[in-house]
């Protein structure tokens, strides 16, 4: 049902949020797959820090600053960092990805008028059209625009969104009998 309010022209069509050729629908999908694949990795890693005896406050300020999230890789709160890792690239390449986009959004005379204002538009703008293209109908249209290869993508995506409860599970199972 359309809302009343909207005009055809400000609708969302999922299809203009994804670049032509396969490379942008291929890159989405990609990145969805690690984006999914963070949420298991930091409780896995929180499982074996925990067994470790590495999950203490202590242990955990070993992530707040670059030398020491460094320190990290070589102790058990190596998947811990990864995951994080993980989750800041793929959000930056999100925002990458979705740049082009965006810079081709404004209509010529209605943007900002400084450079360093149009760079903060055109962050702001890119923020908007990443968290659009996370969205199920975007990938949709990418996992159609890809055939076979976006169907296995998405199903890479899905075995993420099933192992997520299960290591949440594990790791509650870990906290409550392992002391």
């Amino acid at each position: 049902m359309q809302h009343p309010a909207i005009s055809p022209d400000e609708q969302v069509l999922p299809g203009l949020y994804i670049r032509p050729g396969r490379f942008d629908p291929a890159a989405l999908l990609f990145l969805r797959v690690f984006r999914r694949a963070v949420w298991p990795l930091l409780f896995i890693g929180a499982a074996i820090a925990w067994v470790s005896g590495e999950f203490t406050a202590q242990s955990l300020e070993r992530l707040t600053s670059p030398a020491e999230f460094l320190g990290a890789i070589l102790s058990p709160l190596v998947t811990l960092a990864v995951a994080i890792a993980l989750r800041i690239v793929v959000n930056f390449l999100g925002l990458l990805l979705a740049t082009p986009l965006a810079r081709s959004a404004w209509v010529p005379g209605h943007e900002a008028r400084t450079w360093g204002k149009r760079m903060y538009d055109l962050g702001y703008l890119s923020s908007g059209y990443r968290a659009v293209r996370w969205s199920w109908a975007v990938q949709a249209e990418a996992v159609h625009r890809l055939g076979s290869v976006g169907l296995q993508l998405a199903f890479v995506e899905l075995l993420g969104r099933i192992l997520t409860p299960i290591a949440a599970a594990g790791f509650v199972l870990v906290v409550i009998f392992y002391h």
